[in-house]
């Protein structure tokens, strides 16, 4: 008798194990219920989520490779996971490095193509995702390999069976397609994720929001040692050293005024140790305009967080998209810095800079190119010292390749002076406004001294 219930027992122990756990991983079926989930993971927050933009379209996955489970968030509620999967990552553990080495990269990636059925072969399964592996920093750190997507599969899932993709059962993958949207929906990858109470949560998201805004608002200031401050003495970009990058960035701080930057759609996102802030950025200044996507990389060294790499890539599909508004922006500051170099040549009476300004055919008080250039350098001899004061500056957009400016102009020297209004007509040639033309009107007699 007690070895028949012994034997009972042993079956239904058995069988209660298939169930809850070997089933599972046959089927691939989802834990689509999150209050299914221990207390270890409901109601605490990842801290690899830490900011990401409501509406773009606000979905996150994260793969945590040591249980070989996957959690969808939505960002309006990171306390909560939208759903929880079952999947399988590459064979070997560890990050992926290299080519065939079956291991799935870990780190902050995202989609970079969709495929139906249809596109597929059938080991992919019903649907498939590629992802941005090897990313710009993969690249920078020598990390090689490719073909690292999401997928289904018309074989039974089985943990860590992969080369080096993220493979869901065709039910799960068919459903996580409603939520992953291409260049948008971040693919977090991970060996083990972090769990942490609401209040930490809150203040390492104000943390790294306060540290970006605060490097932008030196920047934006010129203020370019406290700029360098927010850099890792090992920082490298473009070739450049950290003190390379700080001579760079003072260069450009005293070619270009006025500058102002507006940054977008910020996303804070964390993997083991290294915190993304990825957001669009648009770079206006007299003289230059550009709008693109930036990437940096901060880890902490020492006591302190530092940005340790930073990526700028221009998004042409944004300004091919861009609103008319944004268009006219550009050109209108391409238009302040072509002002501001001729005046500031003007003034310091460097008349091969100067005349650069000009186009070939320019004509004005009887004169052309060369007659201009005859007159300004007979100018230039004449005085010792020049002063051009200029106010109300106005441009006026007629086409893509013609444009008036407009401004009150006091002029100084140390043998004459006057004021009027100036009229400079502008055309575009080979992707560069030049000066067409130029009327001058005084107010009032001009002044000998």
């Amino acid at each position: 008798m007690n070895r028949n219930l012994l034997i009972k027992f042993t079956y239904l122990s058995i069988k209660l194990f298939l169930l809850l756990v070997i089933y599972p991983q046959i089927t691939g079926a989802a834990v689509t219920r999150p209050e299914d989930l221990s207390g270890k993971v409901e109601g605490l927050m990842p801290d690899c989520i830490l900011s990401f933009p409501l509406q773009n379209p606000g979905y996150i996955l994260l793969v945590e490779k040591s249980t070989q489970m996957a959690y969808l968030y939505q960002a309006s509620n990171i306390a909560h996971p939208l759903k929880v999967y079952l999947c399988s990552t590459g064979e070997n553990n560890g990050p992926k490095s290299d080519i065939n080495d079956k291991k799935t990269p870990e780190g902050v990636y995202f989609v970079n193509n969709s495929f139906k059925e249809k596109d597929l072969s059938p080991i992919y399964g019903a649907r498939a995702f590629s992802v941005d592996y090897p990313n710009p920093l993969d690249r920078k750190l020598g990390r090689k390999g490719y073909g690292i997507w999401i997928h289904g599969t018309i074989e039974r899932l089985k943990p860590r069976n992969s080369n080096g993709c993220i493979v869901f059962s065709n039910e799960d993958i068919i459903e996580l397609s409603k939520y992953i949207g291409k260049k948008h929906t971040p693919i977090i990858i991970t060996q083990k994720i972090n769990f942490i109470e609401k209040k930490r949560h809150q203040q390492e998201r104000a943390e790294f929001r306060g540290f970006v805004m605060d490097w932008l608002k030196a920047w934006a200031q010129g203020r370019i040692g406290l700029y360098m401050n927010f850099y890792w003495k090992g920082f490298t970009a473009k070739g450049k050293n950290w003190r390379q990058w700080r001579a760079y960035k003072s260069r450009l701080s005293e070619k270009y005024d006025n500058i102002d930057i507006k940054i977008d759609n910020l996303q804070l996102l964390k993997e083991n140790g290294v915190v993304l802030a990825k957001f669009d950025q648009i770079y206006r200044s007299n003289g230059f305009f550009s709008v693109g996507e930036k990437r940096l990389y901060l880890q902490k060294k020492g006591a302190e967080w530092k940005i340790t790499d930073e990526f700028f890539r221009k998004k042409k599909e944004l300004v091919k998209e861009a609103p008319s508004r944004l268009r006219r922006e550009e050109e209108i500051s391409v238009i302040k810095g072509l002002i501001s170099d001729w005046h500031k040549a003007w003034q310091e009476k460097d008349l091969q800079r100067y005349m650069d300004n000009y186009s070939k055919d320019f004509s004005s008080l009887g004169l052309d190119y060369n007659g201009w250039k005859r007159h300004k350098f007979e100018v230039n001899k004449r005085y010792t010292q020049i002063r051009v004061k200029i106010r109300n500056l106005k441009i006026k957009l007629l086409s893509p390749e013609r444009a008036i400016v407009y401004f009150d102009q006091e002029y100084s020297s140390d043998q004459y002076h006057d004021r009027g209004k100036k009229t400079i007509h502008l055309i575009k040639g080979d992707g560069k406004w030049k000066i067409k033309r130029e009327i001058w009107t005084p107010i009032g007699r001009g002044k000998k001294r």
